[in-house]
């Protein structure tokens, strides 16, 4: 996956450490939206506020959750696997609840 970044949303190391109150008080006051960090002329790491990166990361489970589906899905079609509901089952497996 590539993704692009603005000019002025790279900053160096060095830069970070200096600033890093002006940093985060900018990511706060949605003055910018991300900062990546750079070291030694390669990008390292971003910067983003707590609550993107929380929406990223319930995107994230949500299409690992739909990537399980389509494989369950793939592999039942595939199969001859009768369904059976889960009270049939805890029965079956004398499993109580």
């Amino acid at each position: 996956m590539s993704v692009g970044y603005k000019k002025d949303e790279i900053l160096s190391t060095t830069v970070v450490a200096k600033t890093f109150g002006k940093v985060l008080a900018d990511l706060e006051q949605h003055k910018i939206e991300k900062v990546v960090v750079a070291k030694n002329n390669r990008l390292e790491a971003v910067i983003m506020p707590i609550e993107d990166y929380e929406n990223m990361a319930e995107l994230y489970d949500v299409v690992e959750h739909i990537e399980i589906y389509q494989i369950i899905k793939k592999r039942m079609a595939k199969s001859n696997m009768k369904r059976i509901s889960l009270d049939t089952l805890l029965k079956k497996e004398k499993i109580e609840i």
